[in-house]
């Protein structure tokens, strides 16, 4: 599916275009995002998606439609290791990068995984890899200074410590609903301030 959409984005197809960005919502866990950015989409594909989050937060065993698929194997994967079934989790998880290898928080739970059986460096290579797909996710900088923390590499624990905490505390900008990027909020000029301060003033010493 993923890499159909690829190549049909490269070829200039604004619908694939599009629905690549809905996917990466999806492997954000951005799923407020990604509704507020299916209203934008015909009819018919704007219920198809709508109704793909839906299940994913219900009822994701029950998920069929492919473009769900890789985000559906990371939330049952999830489900696993909550549950205690480990092995069960790590095929989830490679099956999710099978359909979709950009999506990070399949590596990261890789890695996860591979830290709570003591493989350092196996699991710092998977953080590695999703770091270099998503440097804004502050679970995975939070996930690397625990790693290092184990390593005994505590100017790194610090520092991704430090990175996890500015990215918490960055206030998330709304979704321009055409482009897909962050809206830029609206300064006004200091000259329009200075307008209007002088205006108010002028007005107030007019009155009678």
């Amino acid at each position: 599916m993923v890499p159909d959409l690829k190549a049909k984005a490269l070829a200039g197809d604004g619908e694939a275009q599009a629905l690549l960005h809905f996917l990466r919502l999806l492997r954000a866990k951005d799923y407020r995002a990604a509704g507020e950015y299916a209203e934008g989409f015909p009819e018919a594909l704007k219920g198809r998606l709508l109704a793909g989050l839906n299940l994913l937060v219900e009822a994701p065993e029950r998920l069929e439609d492919p473009l769900f698929a890789a985000e559906r194997e990371v939330l049952l994967g999830v489900r696993a290791v909550s549950e205690g079934r480990r092995e069960e989790a790590e095929a989830h998880f490679q099956r999710a990068l099978s359909l979709d290898p950009e999506h990070h928080r399949a590596l990261t739970n890789l890695g996860n995984l591979r830290l709570e059986r003591g493989e350092v460096e196996a699991a710092l290579e998977l953080y590695q890899q999703a770091l270099r797909l998503a440097p804004d996710d502050p679970l995975l900088h939070e996930n690397l200074a625990a790693l290092y923390k184990k390593r005994g590499d505590l100017d790194r624990m610090v520092a991704h410590m430090k990175r996890a905490t500015r990215l918490k505390m960055r206030p998330s900008a709304p979704l321009d609903p055409l482009t897909g990027k962050a809206q830029r909020r609206l300064r006004v000029p200091l000259w329009a301030w200075v307008f209007l301060l002088t205006l108010l003033a002028y007005l107030l010493l007019k009155k009678p």
